[in-house]
């Protein structure tokens, strides 16, 4: 599988923001809680473990497909993006797991980064509304990756790219029309 990190630092004043009219998807605020209340738990069980965690916990998600990104785009708290932005320039995370539910038109994601070198993983938890995103999940599809950018609002980044989009997507080609 090919995953790759990439950190970039916005150098322009030009707002790149996906959502300046508001946001295009919002979570159910039990689906959503109970993300949040996994993620607490996964990273419990990974730091049992001996692993080191990173949990963020994004503002807004939103499947995006412009000139400027085509991924999964999350915005996190100036904190926890530093502290990501500081774990990515030492970590290779070479490895991806992806939790998936759906309830009712919004799918919900917990996005496991790992390094199982130095036993570091960051969660990421995220969601989309698939019956609004049909065009954005083909042109994902069509690029063959999904990158994960993780960003604060000056649109400085850290992205996971991830060659296997069925990790996010499923394997049906039209799923995130059903």
């Amino acid at each position: 599988m090919g995953l790759e990190t990439l950190i970039f630092t916005a150098t322009c004043d030009t707002d790149m923001s996906e959502n300046s009219g508001g946001p295009t998807a919002e979570p159910a605020e039990s689906g959503w809680q109970a993300v949040i209340d996994d993620m607490a738990a996964t990273a419990d069980a990974y730091r049992d473990r001996g692993w080191t965690t990173l949990e963020v916990h994004p503002g807004d998600s939103v499947l995006v497909d412009s000139a400027f990104r085509t991924g999964l785009d999350v915005v996190l708290p100036d904190p926890e993006y530093e502290e990501l932005e500081a774990l990515a320039a030492d970590t290779d995370f070479t490895d991806v797991d992806v939790f998936r539910a759906q309830d009712g038109t919004t799918t919900y994601l917990l996005v496991a980064e790992k390094d199982p070198n130095s036993k570091t993983v960051v969660f990421v938890p995220a969601y989309y509304d698939h019956a609004s995103s049909a065009n954005k999940v083909d042109s994902i599809r069509t690029d063959g990756a999904l990158r994960l950018f993780c960003r604060r609002l000056n649109d400085d980044y850290v992205a996971f790219v991830h060659d296997d989009v069925t990790l996010f997507f499923g394997d049906n080609p039209r799923a995130s029309e059903s």
